[in-house]
């Protein structure tokens, strides 16, 4: 049966959906850790990532690491099987020297001098859609 045009009505509902990410041991919330990521050091240009350290529970990891002269970049990647939030965000320091992201969100450092080791350290957390980090955890 047909409806004439000057009867009809619509109803639309809106429905809000929220998806959470379970993170194993935490919750997701702007400056939570997140425990298990890989960190991962890899030597520019063409240098194979390699991964260095993994955080803890805490989000945290430091790891001394052999190098040689010339520029690095350090990232991060989920480990497999592990539920990883594409919102993190790395603090990042080289011998106690922040290291800040450049415009294409690459943490690079350069070593200079000869073979050597260097300390990697940070945190790896939760930022929220507006890119603010919660106050870190001490």
């Amino acid at each position: 049966m047909a409806v004439p045009e000057n009867q009809m009505t619509s109803r639309f509902e809106l429905a809000l959906i929220s998806l959470a990410l379970v993170i194993p041991g935490g919750s997701a919330n702007a400056g939570d850790p997140i425990p298990g990521v890989d960190v991962n050091l890899g030597k520019v240009p063409g240098g194979i990532a390699v991964v260095v350290a993994t955080t803890d529970r805490a989000g945290r990891f430091s790891v001394r690491v052999r190098v040689e002269p010339g520029e690095y970049v350090v990232t991060t990647t989920c480990a497999q099987r592990r539920p990883c939030p594409s919102n993190r965000s790395l603090t990042l320091t080289v011998d106690d020297r922040p290291v800040r992201p450049d415009s294409r969100e690459r943490y690079l450092f350069p070593v200079g001098g000869s073979l050597g080791t260097v300390v990697l350290s940070g945190r790896v957390d939760i930022f929220d859609r507006w890119g603010r980090q919660g106050e870190p955890t001490r």
